[in-house]
């Protein structure tokens, strides 16, 4: 081990000595396209002045020049104004500033998300009310799928490393129309620090601490570099913590210390790209173990992942550019075996496809593509009465998929017609159009775009009923922005979602059986709201999202019912309807900074005591603040000190489904926390 560690390091000072050339950027003469195609990192090293000039040829500020290539939501460059989605954008220096512990951090800022738990010490996600862990929400790294495939969950809660991340882009709405059944409510695409950005070798640790004991250790390791036609970049993190050091008492009322390992995490993660020319190759590994609260012993709960990916972009020509890629992804979520029960399922993917850009005049951009995905899965338990609803110890499903969607450029609007064709060989066949107009007029935009969805089942769905069918899913969205200066901007936006023949989890207390079944519909329908004011001194990110499910959700175990025989038709499980977050940073120097953030929920209800039905959780306030000294007594060297939920409120996440046979009680968060965090780069 020393051994590798050793050869590690040479490798990483020969490279970080090696220089690499840099193609000059012509101010005067670069068009509009190429401006949109520039990277973060190219538009980082030019001088101020260069950037308000190439910000005034777009017609946006600096700050959207430097948050303006967004992919996520359209697959071709576009202004974050101009894109045919509700986006959010968050950069490298957004999370540094932030001093985000976690992706959860991160994401209670944004206007429409929550939290809520799931099951044995998983943290899952909501959007605009709705419960998004199973397969609802689309989560990418690098381009890989990481939502699991078994139930095609998501866990939260310092799981991915946020001081590897470069940019965070974010769909708050459907994206099936091309990522498919996965993107049913929205998109998370994180990319991470590339070669080019990294340029050396960084080292970062944190620490944190409740009032009692250790909060968290965490280090990692970000290595890139870019030579001549050659980029490597390698990216490893290691974290264990402590949830929370309080009481969590189960609906039966049994109590449990969090703090003597009820609620412990470890995670692993190794990232590794490879590219030559056009090229490139990426690989990762992700373990994340935390513990299942609940038991009277610590259980281990375990989501050992694998990731593989080579693609290839090519130019064919000045107007088309086509990427065939081939993806593998190994998987075992929900690993972990108690007196009772044992679950050991290993789940494997493989994908191939290609996807084209074509862009025959400057007024009209082409995307489309074709895939094939081979899924399977196997069960790992040693008991051969163990099998899939096939009798057998395995299962497999093919998938073939097909989208386009043209964007049309005129004086008056951008007109965007799009759709998916997916074809699973198990559950059939679903069809995701879009439409939609967006305009940039000076400094007023609006987008108003109408969306088909779908949610694929997953392998446990169709394990537990073999008649279960895809939700099919409607959003209609209005989006309308005002720039008030170059510094200042304001956005609205209105959503009416509606989800059919929704999947959802019951327990058969009568039977001990659990299963899956499609129920009439669900949804929400409200609104989110943004300020943003950002000068080079200070910067402030004012956001308020409110949501109501009424005469929309039918779905009995989402719904609220508080008191007793009382139902609040228009709040989900789970759920604050109101959100307010207020972020912003201020420069006392060059090299310091203070980040204070502020995140206000109301009344969240759910099971969240031992008694026989539904209660209340009061509004939340929850401040944080983080300091941050750059270049401290040695260059490169930046330190930061945190503290979060400072005011040290009683909260935890509410389970945003089922009944009381089934349900979970409230799970605590955080307390008051302390945290130091060191960097260095060579």
């Amino acid at each position: 081990m020393k051994r590798i560690i050793l050869n590690l390091l040479i490798v990483s000072i020969t490279f970080y000595n090696v220089m690499a050339q840099n193609d000059s950027i012509d101010i005067k003469n670069i068009s509009r396209s190429e401006i949109i195609n520039l990277d973060y990192i190219d538009l980082l090293e030019l001088p101020f002045e260069d950037l308000m000039i190439l910000a005034n040829k777009l017609g946006i500020s600096i700050d959207e020049l430097l948050n303006m290539s967004m992919t996520v939501s359209s697959k071709t460059s576009l202004t974050p104004r101009e894109t045919p989605g509700i986006v959010s954008v968050i950069t490298e220096e957004d999370i540094e500033i932030s001093g985000a512990r976690d992706l959860i951090d991160i994401l209670q800022t944004v206007p429409g998300f929550n939290f809520g738990y799931d099951v044995d010490g998983i943290v899952g996600i909501s959007s605009r009310g709705n419960w998004g862990q199973e397969g609802k929400i689309l989560v990418l790294v690098d381009g890989q799928e990481i939502n699991e495939g078994m139930y095609s969950s998501v866990q939260f809660g310092n799981h991915i490393a946020v001081d590897q991340i470069e940019k965070i882009e974010i769909i708050r709405g459907p994206g099936s129309s091309i990522y498919g059944g996965f993107a049913e409510l929205g998109v998370i695409n994180i990319t991470t620090k590339s070669a080019k950005s990294i340029n050396g070798l960084e080292i970062y640790g944190t620490g944190g601490a409740y009032s009692d004991m250790i909060s968290r250790t965490s280090a990692g390791i970000n290595f890139g570099k870019k030579i001549n036609d050659f980029e490597v970049d390698f990216k490893s993190f290691y974290a264990n913590g402590t949830r929370s050091n309080t009481n969590f008492t189960d609906l039966f009322g049994d109590t449990y210390d969090m703090s003597d390992g009820h609620s412990d995490y470890q995670t692993v993660n190794l990232n590794l790209g490879l590219k030559f020319k056009d090229l490139s190759t990426r690989f990762i590994f992700d373990d994340f173990i935390p513990i299942a609260t609940g038991y009277d012993n610590p259980v281990r709960n375990r989501f050992h992942n694998l990731y593989g990916e080579v693609k290839y972009d090519i130019e064919a020509g000045d107007k088309l550019h086509i990427t065939p890629s081939i993806n593998y992804k190994n998987q075992m979520p929900w690993w972990y075996v108690t007196e009772d029960w044992f679950y050991k399922k290993s789940y494997s993917q493989i994908k191939a496809g290609v996807d084209l850009v074509y862009q025959p005049t400057k007024k009209i951009d082409i995307i489309g593509g074709i895939g094939y995905k081979y899924d399977n899965a196997e069960d790992l338990n040693p008991d051969p009465e163990a099998t899939f609803y096939n009798g057998k110890k395995n299962v497999s499903f093919n998938t073939f998929s097909f989208y386009v969607q043209a964007n049309l450029k005129t004086k008056f609007t951008n007109f965007f017609i799009g759709s998916r064709f997916d074809n699973h060989s198990e559950v059939g066949s679903s069809l995701s159009p879009r439409i939609g107009v967006t305009k940039v007029y000076d400094k007023f935009h609006y987008k108003l775009l109408y969306s088909n969805a779908f949610r694929t089942p997953s392998f446990e769905n169709i394990n537990l009923n073999e008649d279960i069918k895809p939700e099919k899913t409607n959003v209609l969205e209005l989006e309308l922005g005002y720039k008030l200066n170059n510094n200042m901007f304001i956005t609205a936006n209105l959503f009416n979602i509606v989800i059919n023949d929704p999947i959802i989890y019951v327990w058969d207390i009568d039977a001990d059986e659990e299963f899956y079944y499609n129920q009439d519909k669900t949804g929400s329908k409200g609104l989110e709201f943004e300020y943003m004011v950002k000068y080079f001194k200070w910067s402030m990110n004012l956001g308020y999202s409110f949501y109501t499910a009424k005469n929309i959700n039918n779905v009995t175990s989402y719904q609220v019912e508080y008191p007793l025989g009382i139902n609040k038709e228009n709040l989900m499980k789970g759920s604050p309807q109101h959100k307010l977050s207020l972020k912003g940073s201020y420069n006392f120097t060059e090299r310091i900074s203070i980040a204070p953030s502020l995140v206000y929920m109301s009344d969240t209800y759910g099971f969240t005591t031992s008694d026989l039905e539904q209660s209340k959780q009061d509004p939340v306030l929850l401040a944080n603040a983080f300091l941050l000294f750059r270049n401290i007594g040695i260059k490169n060297l930046d330190l930061g000190i945190g503290v979060y939920n400072l005011l040290n409120t009683e909260y935890g996440y509410i389970q945003p489904y089922g009944d009381y046979e089934l349900a979970e009680a409230l799970y605590p968060a955080s307390p008051r926390e302390f945290t130091l965090k060191l960097n260095y780069k060579f």
